[in-house]
């Protein structure tokens, strides 16, 4: 019985080159040969495949220029006819380098084009299958140049397809579950990377981290990575918080005293919402009686906001909000139990005019900082600092803070002065009524220089990061001042760049374009 295939080897004549064709060859072999070992050594993903692949296509030629070239004589028997299919080993390793080469590049570029305009890399499952199609067009294309006219492709196709599609089929049937469900979850636009998702009704949220041919990779709000499989995921309810808009309705519920008017507690409710620059304008929010309850009539507050991202801030900044707006409205938000107090009535109301008292003394205080003045805010977001605020008192030389700490308060000077040290700098002081710490606080970087109370001592105000916030978030002129007084006092004192700016469409590309050259470069 004779053998389905026979291989046999001959060697094979090279024709000659001209000598300047040749040295342009061998200069250009040298350079991917360098370039080659630089990529595969240090680098990885697709830019190792393109230094792979550039090493073999160097060998294959060496081998061709070297006279080593050999051809397999590979004889096919079927039923019907005998075809003989003849396969030059090096120049088919060389071409083989070339297409891993070609594939590599064109992804690395596709994958820094994606970055660079629109800020992130292509998902997994779409490098997959920008690698199988290219890889496919390639083949195709080595095939039909040197073996079309000796080997039929239908032939191949026809007998080893059909074994191919048994025992894939029957091995990997979970495998390919997963990768049909991705092909779907992609094709109906479900969800792209950076998306954020929640995993069923009530289930966890996250960002889409990845998709690739098997499985989802989720990174939830907890900085946990959740694995689904795509074929689970398709059976599961997906809802996207980014599509078709990252806006997102909010409810919230807050319970208010029988005794206050509900056109009266709306109205408070409703100035909160609308004074609030996170909360969108439109749709309108809305503050609506949502039942009585045992204690208190219960209110709905309905109100958007526009990501996800920013929904537990902006939901923390309304609540907050609303507890002062109804505080200063001597609106009560009573107990869900009922209590009996036994104080004294006179002692109680004293301790809350000394409160009071106090609150409006820092009021006044904070409205005498330009920084705080009518112009940035009004009488009720002083209140709120003022009432948050806390009084501290240093002696002549003592740290109010220190270079180097992390920390988010932000001070205002009420009394004397304090000396800001820098490194291999002059010494600024800074007198009352201005401020500092508001690059820490806006930033959320360490303290840059040592802060330290004057000759005659300071008195100040410690306002925390959680008492501002709120306070930038609904004036953005004061959020602009301060901004552009942190930036001015950063440049004064060498901690910023004055030439920092946002780079244009045309300055990426040409960055974009920079960088692969750089990459490209052997050395």
């Amino acid at each position: 019985m004779q053998p389905v295939v026979q291989v046999e080897s001959a060697i094979e004549s090279i024709p000659p080159m001209h000598p300047l064709f040749h040295a342009v060859i061998w200069l250009l072999a040298v350079y991917c040969t360098v370039l080659g070992v630089k990529l595969f050594l240090k680098t990885k993903g697709d830019s190792r495949g393109l230094g792979l692949g550039l090493l073999i296509a160097v060998l294959g030629w060496a081998c061709i220029a070297a006279g080593w070239e050999y051809v397999l004589s590979i004889v096919i028997q079927n039923p019907n006819e005998t075809s003989t299919l003849s396969v030059p080993v090096f120049r088919t390793t060389m071409e083989f380098g070339l297409l891993i080469a070609l594939v590599s590049f064109a992804l690395v570029v596709l994958s820094n084009v994606c970055i660079t305009l629109q800020g992130g890399d292509l998902i997994r499952l779409q490098k997959a299958l920008l690698r199988f199609g290219l890889w496919v067009l390639g083949l195709s294309i080595i095939y039909q140049v040197h073996f079309a006219g000796q080997y039929s492709i239908r032939t191949l196709v026809i007998g080893v397809g059909g074994a191919l599609v048994f025992v894939v089929g029957l091995g990997l049937q979970r495998t390919l579950t997963n990768l049909f469900s991705g092909f779907d979850l992609q094709a109906d636009h479900v969800f792209k990377k950076g998306d954020m998702v929640q995993i069923g009704i009530g289930g966890l949220e996250g960002e889409v981290w990845d998709t690739s041919l098997r499985s989802t990779r989720v990174h939830t709000l907890d900085g946990q990575m959740l694995i689904v499989a795509n074929g689970e995921l398709l059976l599961k309810e997906v809802l996207n918080l980014d599509q078709p808009t990252r806006a997102l309705r909010v409810r919230r519920t807050v319970g208010i005293s029988y005794t206050t008017p509900p056109m009266r507690a709306k109205d408070v409710m409703l100035q909160v919402l609308r004074q609030d620059s996170a909360v969108l304008k439109s749709p309108a929010p809305a503050v609506l009686v949502l039942n009585y309850g045992d204690s208190s009539i219960n209110y709905e507050l309905r109100f958007w906001v526009p990501d996800r991202r920013m929904l537990d801030d902006i939901v923390d900044s309304v609540l907050s909000r609303v507890w002062y707006a109804l505080r200063e409205s001597d609106i009560e938000i009573p107990f869900p139990l009922r209590t009996i107090r036994m104080v004294d009535m006179k002692a109680d109301a004293e301790h809350v005019a000394v409160i009071e008292e106090r609150v409006a003394k820092m009021e006044q205080i904070v409205a005498k900082c330009p920084l705080f003045d009518e112009a940035h805010m009004g009488s009720l977001e002083r209140r709120e600092l003022a009432r948050d605020a806390q009084e501290i008192d240093l002696q002549p030389g003592e740290l109010a803070v220190r270079q180097g700490e992390v920390s988010d308060h932000m001070y205002l000077i009420v009394r004397g002065s304090v000396c800001v040290v820098l490194k291999d700098k002059d010494p600024i002081e800074v007198h009352a009524p201005h401020w500092f710490g508001e690059m820490a606080l806006l930033l959320n970087q360490p303290r840059s220089a040592d802060v330290m109370a004057g000759q005659s001592g300071v008195t100040l105000l410690r306002f925390a990061k959680t008492s501002v916030l709120p306070v930038l978030k609904r004036r953005p002129e004061f959020a602009k001042q301060l901004r552009q007084i942190s930036d001015e006092r950063r440049i004064a004192s060498g901690l910023r760049d004055e030439t920092q700016r946002i780079l244009s469409f045309k300055e990426r590309v040409a960055g974009l374009a920079k960088r692969i050259i750089v990459s490209l470069q052997p050395w």
